[in-house]
């Protein structure tokens, strides 16, 4: 059913997405919790090549969306790589991608919910015990799911109002660093350590990642062959120049980067005082606030369309007659992230998000080579497509090879359980799944 109709692949699921709402929610994924510790961490870690680790993060970066906005252009249906990695190189690598990135989704929700706490109880206090807490992160969670079950538009207005509220004290930050800053200023310290600077790149690859999400949401986009590389790579671009900015303002006003726990709220003490530090502690809340609602309207189309495929039960494919949203997975990636928030059993799961994500971005970055062999050029060519694709597949690869015997343990024993899960569920399904993979 093509665009027009207002439907995707996925019999039922509304088009009600454009431009700017995929844009700004690729900005709200972005720039979330960690641009406010990013500048001390580079600072203490790289020291004076703090600038320069963040440039060649972007670079990285980079590579990586434009292998992703390159294979992006060849579908319109809901998923995103997980769906590129099935129709490229079959069901299994699928099912992998997925599930990794769906475990890792579910596990970051948890976690940023509670870092949202955090800082709402730096304001209201009354939030910092754990009964409070539990019962705001229920109530929030509850709200979000009941928004995002109404309407994909619903949940994209959400995310925008929330993308444009957290830009505004970032923005006079930026401002005020590119006039206040003293370029002389910027941090002159060695790495801290010989290992600093990977640590350091490390950090500012992932407080650049999230552009991803532009992806998942094609199927429910006007538009998506035509809008989606433009606002994978828009929104990326915003983005990191806003941390380019940010940075600059953070070492060219604080006297010690490195040594301040909240660089942004001592930046914005330093011209508004008290008031400065009150508006940034609000800025906290509304940005991981912005983040969980692009995790609740992005993530459950993961589950979705693993369900399309045949590899979870055919009911979490199910499609709101009224609302045409994928309320089922909706609800279960609702219930799975509440429970592990107010538990604190994320704190198990988080190991595998570094892998998770390089996964997702490797076999994206790989299909792209595949593709162009094997069909043809993209409706959005990327120059340099398959030197770009090698360039994001070294990253990927460097990056899984530095995390710990820990982690990947932990990648092995999600597998495991995702295996058996797809196992029982497909012995129980003869047929062919609405996703087109094979049992």
């Amino acid at each position: 059913m093509s665009a027009a109709d207002g439907q995707t692949g996925s019999p039922g699921l509304r088009r009600g997405l454009g431009r700017f709402d995929v844009v700004a929610l690729c900005v709200n994924s972005i720039v979330g919790a960690g641009v406010f510790a990013l500048p001390a961490v580079l600072a203490l870690e790289a020291g004076r090549h703090s600038l320069a680790v963040i440039l060649a993060a972007f670079a990285v970066v980079g590579c990586l969306a434009l292998s992703l906005a390159e294979v992006s252009s060849r579908y319109d249906v809901t998923g995103g790589p997980q769906v590129y990695a099935q129709r490229t190189f079959g069901p299994l690598a699928g099912f992998t991608v997925g599930w990794l990135f769906s475990v890792s989704r579910i596990a970051s929700y948890a976690l940023i919910s509670q870092v949202m706490l955090d800082y709402a109880a730096a304001l209201w206090p009354a939030l910092a015990p754990p009964l409070p807490r539990a019962a705001a992160i229920t109530v929030f969670t509850f709200a979000l799911t009941a928004i995002n079950v109404r309407g994909v538009t619903q949940g994209a207005w959400t995310g925008n109002l929330l993308t444009i509220a957290k830009m505004v004290p970032f923005g006079l930050i930026a401002l005020a660093g590119l006039w206040f800053a003293g370029w002389n200023d910027l941090p002159s310290a060695e790495p801290r350590q010989p290992d600093g600077l990977l640590h350091a790149m490390n950090l500012a690859l992932f407080a650049c990642v999230g552009f991803d999400v532009a992806a998942i949401v094609s199927g429910e986009m006007r538009n998506p062959r035509r809008d989606l590389p433009v606002s994978i790579l828009g929104g990326l671009g915003i983005s990191c120049l806003l941390y380019l900015l940010l940075m600059i303002a953070c070492f060219g006003i604080l006297p010690d980067t490195a040594a301040s726990k909240l660089p942004l709220t001592d930046v914005a003490q330093h011209f508004l005082g008290p008031a400065g530090a009150s508006l940034m502690a609000i800025a906290a809340v509304v940005s991981t606030a912005g983040g969980l609602a692009v995790q609740m309207l992005v993530s459950p189309r993961n589950i979705f369309a693993l369900g399309e495929a045949g590899d979870l039960p055919r009911p979490i494919a199910a499609v709101h007659r009224a609302f045409r949203t994928p309320h089922v997975a909706i609800i279960v990636y609702a219930l799975l992230s509440w429970i592990l928030a107010i538990t604190g059993a994320f704190k198990y799961l988080l190991a595998i998000f570094v892998i998770a994500r390089m996964l997702v971005y490797g076999s994206t970055a790989a299909a792209l080579i595949v593709l162009r062999r094997r069909e043809g050029p993209a409706p959005v060519a990327i120059p340099g497509g398959t030197v770009v694709s090698l360039l994001a597949l070294a990253a990927c690869a460097a990056l899984v090879a530095t995390q710990s015997f820990q982690a990947v343990r932990d990648v092995v024993i999600v597998l495991a359980i995702g295996f058996a899960v797809r196992a029982v569920v497909r012995g129980r399904r003869p047929h062919t799944s609405a996703g087109g993979s094979q049992p």
